[in-house]
């Protein structure tokens, strides 16, 4: 199991850093261009349109990654059910949803954002990108339904991001206008679900079969979808409301500065992200099967390479932080933010020694534990971002941030533990970690003389120390993964 995990996940991987990459060139280059303070009316008015886009989904995405892995080999007529009414649903909502925002879009920004100058119609382009989203999830449940990663990977992300990239390189040469920057995003978006519709109702499955006459859906998953309708709602508002504070009680330019750290600290995660996308079916199907033992085993392994691989990268971002800092903001006065970076990695660090926590509450049928979690999380952070950002502004959200992260990963092992008694920890964890701490003190407190070789002589010297300190490890999931079996 651990090798159809990895060699799926290769493509996630591959295409999340392809991504990242891109994107991380890219956004440097437009922030440059219209400025951190542009930058944040757009972070703001995306964060609104993000909310939307969950309110609506439903928890679609999930179900049907919860049923059609079966629904495909046991009932492909159900399958064909619960496709076309998850389409069906999403252009009705969507075209609902458009019609609202035309008329009630002048209202948000005078009654919530106080009329930020120019954001009016910034709010409004933004918000279609909640419609695109949607239909963007549905079809990439059902690639990962069915394991297709290799290709949710090729048209989704390497032919879109690269047309993102080319045409925002091309237009800003004569522009320095962020609502142009928008537009090519809501292209590449569509272009994406169009791709996707396309090839997997041409090679995997016709999307718009003949209607049964059978139209209720099973009481399990209509039961699981207001589950986990309730828990997508939660989670996101308890993952989303700081930036939603954020967004209306702090001006664009420390907004800006909050996505950037975000960014910056984000691509340590690319790799759990991926292996959730992949580990999320594996997960149920073990549960169902009650193999608890292989499922045990899977979380410490999948925990310790995600680990492995990824905090040697958080020690080199850290070394470098100012110099990825400085390619934001030439004045350096972004150096200021420098602590908050810090902080966030810590925060980002404690989500990686905890693995897929998060998913295994949803898939293992702790559902109603992390709907718990994430509401007492989502009312809590709120109330006490509202009462200390005015105050403290961007440091109570850093604050918030690190000490919530800490909070729900604690208690999402907790209830994994308590209920099927697994844990993603084991000595080899361990030990990565305390080896780990000392080049951690060190990458924080360096005052090395920076020069351009650095770039390509150290991030090879950490990760041989890392390699010929885990040699063991690192072959024996080697042989494990690459076996002929």
């Amino acid at each position: 199991m651990l090798k159809l995990l990895i060699k799926q996940a290769n493509w996630g991987v591959l295409g999340s850093l392809f991504g990242f990459t891109v994107g991380f060139f890219i956004k440097i280059y437009l922030i440059d261009i219209v400025g951190i303070s542009e930058w944040g009316k757009y972070v703001s008015a995306h964060a609104f349109a993000t909310a939307f886009d969950t309110i609506l989904a439903i928890g679609i995405p999930f179900i049907l990654l919860k049923f059609l892995p079966d629904y495909f080999s046991s009932n492909k007529e159900k399958a064909n059910r619960l496709i076309q009414r998850s389409i069906n649903y999403a252009f009705k909502i969507s075209f609902l949803f458009l019609i609202l925002m035309y008329f009630l879009t002048p209202y948000f920004d005078h009654y919530i954002y106080k009329e930020i100058e120019g954001f009016y119609f910034i709010l409004f382009l933004v918000s279609i990108h909640a419609p695109i989203s949607i239909l963007l999830g549905i079809m990439t449940s059902l690639y990962r339904s069915i394991f297709k990663i290799k290709e949710l990977v090729l048209y989704s992300t390497f032919v879109t991001v690269t047309l993102r990239a080319v045409l925002t390189f091309f237009a800003f040469q004569f522009t320095d206008n962020i609502v142009f920057f928008i537009t090519i995003e809501l292209f590449t978006g569509f272009l994406a679900v169009i791709l996707l519709f396309y090839f997997f109702n041409r090679d995997q499955f016709r999307l718009f079969n003949i209607e049964s006459e059978e139209n209720k859906f099973d009481a399990e998953l209509v039961f699981y979808g207001k589950k986990i309708y309730a828990n997508s709602l939660a989670s996101f508002f308890g993952n989303q409301s700081l930036a939603l504070v954020l967004s209306i009680m702090l001006p664009p330019m420390e907004i800006g500065v909050f996505s950037i750290l975000l960014t910056i600290t984000g691509v340590s995660l690319f790799l759990i992200q991926n292996l959730n996308k992949i580990f999320a079916p594996v997960i149920s199907k073990l549960y169902a099967q009650g193999n608890i033992s292989e499922l045990n085993q899977m979380f410490k392994k999948t925990t310790f390479i995600i680990n492995l691989i990824t905090l040697p990268l958080t020690i080199l971002i850290i070394y470098f932080s100012k110099e990825i800092l400085v390619l934001y903001d030439s004045t350096h006065a972004i150096l200021d933010y420098l602590p908050y970076l810090y902080v966030l990695m810590g925060a980002r660090i404690i989500a990686l020694l905890s693995g897929s926590s998060g998913m295994f509450m949803i898939m293992a049928g702790i559902e109603d534990k992390e709907l718990m979690i994430q509401i007492a999380k989502s009312i809590i952070i709120t109330f006490l971002a509202i009462l200390f950002v005015k105050s403290y502004g961007l440091l109570a959200i850093v604050g918030l941030f690190i000490i919530f992260t800490l909070l729900v990963n604690g208690f999402q092992l907790f209830f994994i533990n308590q209920k099927i008694n697994i844990h993603p920890f084991s000595r080899k964890l361990f030990l990565l970690l305390l080896f780990s701490i000392p080049l951690f003190y060190y990458a924080i407190s360096n005052n090395n003389e920076f020069s351009i070789y650095q770039l390509f002589w150290v991030p090879c010297l950490v990760y041989a120390i890392y390699f010929l300190v885990f040699y063991k490890s690192i072959r024996i999931f080697y042989s494990e993964i690459f076996s002929n079996d």
